[in-house]
């Protein structure tokens, strides 16, 4: 789904992906004009932003109701396991979760500059003079210094906090698990991002063309990818198959096959914080002129366009409102989506397959958060293991396209066969 929030308030508006059809008669509530999209957690049902008033709020997708969380907001962040968290010019903490509001007892020694959020309701932020700070309601927050840099970049689950300095990347456990590591690179590196398993960490170079590869474990350059010129800052898609590059100099993205590590094209589009960007389901939302259009990442081939959507705000997602059918992910690559049985089908992509039913929950629960149609199915036999898949799709066209874009090994899977 993509939502549309209006530049001068007003109710927001819901279109369903790849074609960016309008879905009626489903979002409700009034928002007052959005300065900044915090994030949607799917699970609750909130989408928080911020005004120009610096005020946070949260606007339920089903009742249409609208809440302030806190008033003048400096720093707000949104969670892995969809904790909202906001600091306000007081250096106090509000945090919201499952739809509890909470006031932290203890303020942080200084408003973060970069504020992520991490698992077990941790926050991690980058303070002035260049501390890492990391702070949970029940328990004093840590201060540590860290290099001097630019650029901070933190992983998926706030793990890992990656600095850009003048000679290369250090890396950070933000709970001193682990000493720091670093990464000397050939030039001075610009612009930072993870991969979303957090495994990898794509580095743009401020006089090189192209990008450096790093491996997070082996701390250690892999090999890199070429592009037209020096980039100014990176978007990756949730599943890590597409990155998108915006050259120093222009408007415009670049388009990078991550798996084949390759340019593939070029968009000309202005760059905002919500689009460019690759949705769940794998397709290309853009900014063209007054007018917002969704396209094939691997063709460019436009399939869906909104007219006048370029001056409002965007939030892609993989939320779905009750009642509303579920569209396969295989639909961006122009698949027939209107059924998941037919002759062939019910057809899964099976990622995993395992006799440890918690293992296999958990795995299930990442794909979900990537956006991903992911669940376990039981054993039907003793001598089964339970499969963590995604689907079904209605053939098996559909579920090899979404098995494609994993970039990981996967299987098809036909129930009874």
């Amino acid at each position: 789904m993509a939502i549309r929030l209006p530049a001068k308030g007003g109710t927001p508006g819901l279109y369903r992906l790849p074609r960016l059809t309008p879905v009626d008669g489903i979002l409700k509530g009034k928002l007052p004009p959005v300065e900044r999209v915090v994030g949607l957690d799917a699970e609750s049902e909130y989408l928080f932003v911020t005004t120009a008033k610096h005020e946070l709020l949260a606007l339920d997708l089903g009742s249409g109701r609208v809440d302030t969380v806190a008033v003048a907001v400096a720093k707000a962040a949104l969670g892995p396991d969809g904790t909202l968290y906001a600091v306000d010019t007081l250096r106090h903490v509000i945090s919201l979760s499952r739809r509890t509001r909470f006031a932290w007892p203890q303020a942080l020694t200084a408003v973060p500059r970069d504020l992520f959020g991490a698992t077990d309701q941790h926050l991690v932020g980058v303070i002035p003079q260049d501390r890492l700070l990391v702070a949970a309601a029940d328990q004093p927050a840590t201060v540590r210094p860290i290099a001097a840099g630019g650029d901070v970049a933190a992983s998926r689950w706030g793990d890992l906090v990656a600095v850009a300095s003048d000679s290369g990347v250090t890396f950070y456990d933000p709970l001193g698990r682990r000493d720091p590591g670093f990464i000397r690179l050939a030039d001075a590196p610009r612009a930072l991002a993870f991969s979303p398993s957090g495994h990898r960490i794509y580095v743009a170079r401020r006089n090189v063309p192209g990008l450096a590869v790093v491996d997070r474990y082996d701390r250690k350059e892999l090999d890199g990818v070429a592009l037209p010129g020096p980039v100014a800052a990176l978007r990756l898609d949730p599943l890590g198959r597409w990155l998108l590059a915006r050259p120093a100099v222009g408007d415009s993205a670049w388009i990078v096959d991550l798996p084949i590590k390759r340019h593939t094209g070029i968009v000309p589009t202005e760059w905002q914080a919500d689009l460019p960007a690759i949705s769940p389901d794998g397709m290309l939302i853009y900014r063209h002129g007054k007018d917002v259009l969704s396209a094939r990442p691997d063709s460019l081939t436009d399939v869906g366009k909104i007219v006048g959507g370029a001056a409002d705000l965007w939030v892609l997602t993989s939320w779905l409102p009750r009642g509303v059918p579920a569209s396969p992910v295989a639909s961006a690559a122009g698949a027939d989506t209107s059924g998941t049985s037919g002759p062939e089908g019910p057809m899964y992509v099976q990622v995993s397959t395992s006799q440890n039913p918690e293992w296999s929950g958990h795995l299930a629960d990442d794909l979900a958060r990537a956006g991903l149609p992911a669940r376990v199915l039981p054993p039907q036999h003793t001598d089964e293991g339970y499969r963590v898949v995604l689907g079904p799709y209605a053939t098996r066209e559909q579920a090899e396209a979404t098995g494609r874009r994993l970039g990981r090994p996967f299987w098809i899977y036909q129930p009874g066969q």
